[in-house]
């Protein structure tokens, strides 16, 4: 009989890893521990088992409290379910700091670029660290990602963004989601002077939301709340309504984060912390799930 033990390697932990990978002895010899994974697309792989860090633990006790957004919301009888869920410190994959994919924690949807050219960075310059960092979008080197199968919003909705919008040299065209093969589909935050949201579904029917002069966000960091109920839709920054009006009942589909149709330029500009979407209008948790958002944003690093 093979004798196996079990122990934690000591070496120098990769920084961006979760932490210090776990070993085990197979007849004298030291052999990584790993486990069977299911992709997205149903594939199957090894993954190395870890132990992680206490640094990454003390963030997760610090969330003590908050509401998990991967659960379904109960609601006047109804159930509310996430359609995806993008979270800065989940399912990120880079290479040299350029983020080459950006997984889902619900229903393992998939962003992802692989033109370098155009991929986003771990934090400004590239100078984060993955699982910690958000996920900086440059707008002088066209930085956008692609869905792996566009995603089709019908009905009422709730979406989250929680970004940090960078002026280029002024706030203006924050493109946020768009469909790569249309474009008049497409949800923007001042696309035009006089301007603030502007939620597109064809060239004749849209939400546009007046401003004077160029949008101006309410924080230097903001969490967007957009919902549809009805032909209603109602707008929230930092948790505070800030519109209400009618919209189209139109299907809303996305297939990219960052640009609109094929459009070069410009692209978002800024950093993503997160973006979820669910399928139905949510009032019972509304602030909870905002709460909760604003606080695992605030724990990133810079």
């Amino acid at each position: 009989m093979r004798k196996i033990k079990t122990r934690i390697q000591e070496a120098k932990s990769n920084p961006k890893s979760l932490g210090y990978e776990v070993y085990c002895t197979i007849d004298g010899v030291v052999t990584p521990i790993v486990y069977q994974r299911s992709e997205f697309d149903g594939s199957l792989y090894y993954e190395t088992v870890n132990v992680t860090k206490s640094k990454r633990l003390r963030r997760q006790k610090s969330l003590t409290g908050t509401k998990s957004l991967l659960t379904p919301v109960k609601q006047n009888g109804a159930t509310i379910l996430p359609i995806c869920v993008f979270d800065y410190d989940y399912g990120v994959t880079d290479s040299s700091n350029n983020v080459i994919k950006w997984i889902s924690s619900y229903d393992r949807s998939l962003f992802e670029q692989s033109t370098s050219a155009n991929q986003p960075s771990l934090g400004v310059r590239g100078g984060g660290v993955n699982g910690f960092t958000p996920i900086y979008f440059n707008r002088s080197e066209s930085d956008f990602m692609l869905l792996n199968s566009p995603i089709t919003i019908t009905g009422d909705f709730t979406m989250f963004f929680y970004i940090e919008p960078v002026a280029v040299p002024i706030h203006k065209q924050y493109r946020l989601l768009g469909k790569s093969d249309d474009n008049d589909m497409y949800l923007s935050i001042g696309e035009g002077y006089n301007e603030t949201y502007n939620l597109s579904f064809s060239s004749s029917s849209e939400v546009v939301v007046s401003t004077t002069g160029y949008w101006q966000p309410s924080s230097r960091k903001l969490l967007i709340t957009i919902q549809r109920s009805g032909s209603n839709v109602y707008i929230r920054e930092n948790g505070t309504q800030i519109h209400t009006g009618t919209t189209p009942t139109s299907d809303f589909t996305f297939d990219q984060i960052g640009k609109i149709g094929n459009i070069a330029i410009p692209t978002f500009s800024g950093s993503m912390y997160h973006f979820s979407a669910y399928d139905g209008y949510i009032t019972t948790r509304l602030s909870e799930m905002e709460n909760s958002i604003i606080k695992k944003a605030a724990l990133a690093k810079e």
